[in-house]
C-alpha cells in the first residue's frame, strides 16, 4: 500500500474540548473587495477592504454505542457563549464562534447522528472599541467657542448669530 503521510497529519475533530468526527469539511476566505463602477468610464475600480474573516461549514457526525453522550457533550458546547477552538482534522485549530447548528437523527441509521454546524474565526472586537470620548471632546469645543464669544463681546455674538451681519473692528 501506498504511503499517505496526509492521513498521519490527521488529527481528531473536537470544539471546546467535545470530540466528533468530520463528515465533510469546508473553509471560505479570501478578500473583501468593492466593486465600483462609474459613470461614462468602461474601466471598473475593485478596491480591496482586506482580508475577509474566515468561516468553516463543518458535517460533524457522532457514532457508536455511546453517540447520545458525545452528541449532548457538543450540544453543551455549541450552546455556549463566547469563543471555542475549533479542531479540524486538515484544517488546523482555530479560535471560534459558532452559529447555528442543524441536527439529525434518522431511524434507519441508529447510534448515529449528523450536525451542519457554521463556525466564524473569533478575531478582534477593535472595530467596535471606543477609542476617544468623543462627549468630552464636544463639550470641551462647546465650551471654547463660548468662551470665544464671550472675549469678542458683541461683536462674537452677532457673528454666531447672523452670519450676513458683517464684523466690524480691525482686520479684514
Amino acid at each position: 500500500m501506498a504511503d499517505s503521510p496526509w492521513r498521519d497529519r490527521l488529527r481528531p475533530a473536537s470544539f471546546r474540548g467535545a470530540p466528533f468526527y468530520v463528515e465533510v469539511g469546508a473553509r471560505s476566505g479570501g478578500r473583501r473587495i468593492a466593486p465600483h463602477e462609474f459613470p461614462k468610464r468602461d474601466m471598473p475600480y475593485p478596491e480591496d477592504m482586506g482580508r475577509k474573516g474566515r468561516s468553516f461549514a463543518v458535517t460533524a457526525y457522532c457514532v457508536g454505542p455511546d453517540y447520545q453522550e458525545m452528541r449532548d457533550d457538543l450540544i453543551l458546547e455549541l450552546e455556549t457563549e463566547g469563543v471555542g477552538t475549533l479542531v479540524h482534522p486538515t484544517f488546523g485549530e482555530f479560535e471560534v464562534k459558532n452559529g447555528v447548528y442543524n441536527l439529525v437523527e434518522r431511524k434507519d441509521r441508529g447510534g448515529y447522528c449528523e450536525i451542519e454546524i457554521p463556525f466564524f474565526e473569533a478575531g478582534e472586537d477593535a472595530a467596535f472599541t471606543i477609542s476617544a470620548a468623543t462627549q468630552n471632546q464636544v463639550q470641551m469645543s462647546a465650551n471654547g467657542a463660548e468662551q470665544a464669544v464671550a472675549a469678542g463681546g458683541d461683536q462674537g455674538l452677532y457673528a454666531l448669530r447672523d452670519p450676513n451681519r458683517p464684523l466690524t473692528g480691525g482686520g479684514a
